[in-house]
């Protein structure tokens, strides 16, 4: 009789052998962790879309196979191109939190040096590095089309690509503001009056916010870290003189519009009377600055009631530098920058002799002032042109060139890495031929002009519309 393997003979060698196996494995890896150092599992983005992640507000968290100790964690990291940056630990992860905002478009490579250890003094191996890319810039502008049946459109660009986005139109759009999740649009009524909408760019549901009747609004401003803005109502008519009308009682006061929690409130100011012709966020959200009839700058909350600080009196400002604690002021062709924490001021005379200035803003990443000069008289070869000024006086033009030559107007507006500068160019000679919104009256030729700062040239000039402002 031929005999064979038992089935069940052969069923339990083959588990002998994957138990031996999987034994010899966990004997190698336990062998690995109990000789080798720390090894980096993974690295965590903070705000990522895609495969790109964001230039603004970044930090990245570093998470280890082990809790991992050092004396000096900063030194361990670099950054190529270099980026400011701090480091905090917490046994196994590194948390690194930018201290400025990262180049746009731009690969960066995080290296880890092999210098951190475990618990039992055993270093890493070797040298980690990581790679990352940030989103390419892109910017939201005001397109109004003057041609019979032609609507207003707020549309979204990326320069570099070219990729351009109509987020909103209408048959007229007096002015608008963004956050990276809202588009709040003041949309002008046959009767002169504006209305107020807020539009959601995610699920594109449209509401109206209740505002009183007949007035317009102006200042427009959404809070750099939440879906808050703030505005101004203007009475119209037969309103401004009634005291019996919701108009008046509303006339130039400063309210906040909550998004979330749909509450209007107005904010609390150094009087309760209408007297407030501008306003701005810092750039943390907190603080609001903003102007009295009388040019009075105060200091306030943007969140919470706090104590209302006088300033002075300015002809304008350009708001907060990137600590949030200093604030540029202009006054003629002087600049004062005012510093809230130390309660001290530093002039910069002159920084606009033989013109007009712009309100000086502060770049994102350093303490330079960037504004807009506009020659008294107008000789061959001398344009209106931008400037950058240091903190201690020196001028440094920014040749933007536009072909043919036309004049800049309003404030140039920084991207957020400080490499780009949108400025409004219009061809014609004179600031009174205007288009016929009122509240917002601008020239209806009014063009783009996109200059490289790193690269020293315009690199667009053809984009047709007004009031740009860099996405998030």
């Amino acid at each position: 009789m031929s005999t064979s393997p038992s089935p069940n003979k052969a069923f339990y060698r083959a588990l002998v052998l994957v138990i031996g196996g999987l034994s010899v494995g966990i004997l190698v890896l336990a062998l690995l962790v109990t000789t080798s150092g720390p090894r980096v599992r993974h690295v965590a983005v903070q705000n990522q879309s895609g495969d790109e992640i964001a230039s603004v507000g970044q930090g990245l968290t570093v998470v280890f196979d082990r809790p991992i100790e050092g004396t000096d964690f900063e030194s361990t990291i670099e950054f190529e191109p270099e980026a400011d940056h701090t480091v905090s630990h917490r046994q196994g992860q590194l948390s690194i939190t930018f201290d400025q905002n990262l180049l746009s478009n731009t690969e960066y490579v995080l290296t880890i040096k092999p210098e951190l250890e475990d618990d039992l003094g055993r270093r890493m191996e070797r040298e980690y590095s990581h790679e990352f890319t940030t989103e390419e810039p892109s910017f939201t502008y005001l397109e109004r089309n003057y041609g019979r049946g032609a609507v207003d459109r707020i549309i979204q660009r990326a320069p570099i690509s070219g990729e351009s986005q109509v987020l909103f139109g209408e048959d007229r759009i007096k002015n608008f503001a963004r956050n990276g999740r809202y588009l709040a649009v003041i949309v002008p009524s046959r009767d002169n009056s504006d209305e107020l909408r807020v539009f959601d760019l995610g699920t594109l549901e449209e509401r109206s916010v209740d505002i009183s009747p007949n007035v317009r609004v102006d200042n427009l401003r959404f809070s750099p870290t939440d879906n808050q803005l703030v505005f101004i109502p203007r009475a119209l008519g037969a309103d401004v003189g009634d005291p019996d009308s919701e108009a008046f009682a509303d006339n130039n006061k400063l309210y906040r519009y909550d998004i979330d929690g749909e509450q209007l409130q107005p904010v609390d100011t150094s009087s309760d009377k209408g007297n407030v012709e501008s306003a701005l966020y810092s750039r943390d959200g907190q603080a609001l600055l903003y102007k009295t009839i009388d040019g009075s700058y105060y200091l306030t909350g943007a969140t919470r009631t706090t104590e209302t600080t006088p300033l002075g009196i300015y002809e304008a400002s350009g708001g907060f530098d990137r600590t949030n604690t200093k604030i540029a002021f202009q006054f003629g062709n002087d600049v004062t920058i005012y510093d809230a924490q130390a309660k001290e001021s530093q002039e910069l005379p002159d920084i606009g002799s033989g013109g007009s200035i712009s309100a000086p803003t502060f770049l994102h990443n350093s303490e330079e002032l960037l504004y807009l000069w506009d020659p008294l008289n107008e000789k061959e070869g001398t344009t209106t042109q931008v400037y950058v000024a240091s903190a201690d006086g020196k001028v440094e033009e920014q040749v933007v060139e536009s072909q043919p030559p036309e004049r800049f107007f309003d404030n140039p507006v920084i991207s957020y890495d400080d490499r780009y500068v949108l400025v409004e160019a219009t061809s014609e000679p004179s600031k009174f031929e205007l288009d016929d919104y009122a509240g917002n009256r601008q020239p209806e030729d009014t063009r783009l002009i996109l200059y490289d700062r790193f690269e020293r040239k315009v690199i667009n000039s053809e984009t047709h519309g007004i009031d740009p402002v860099w996405n998030r």
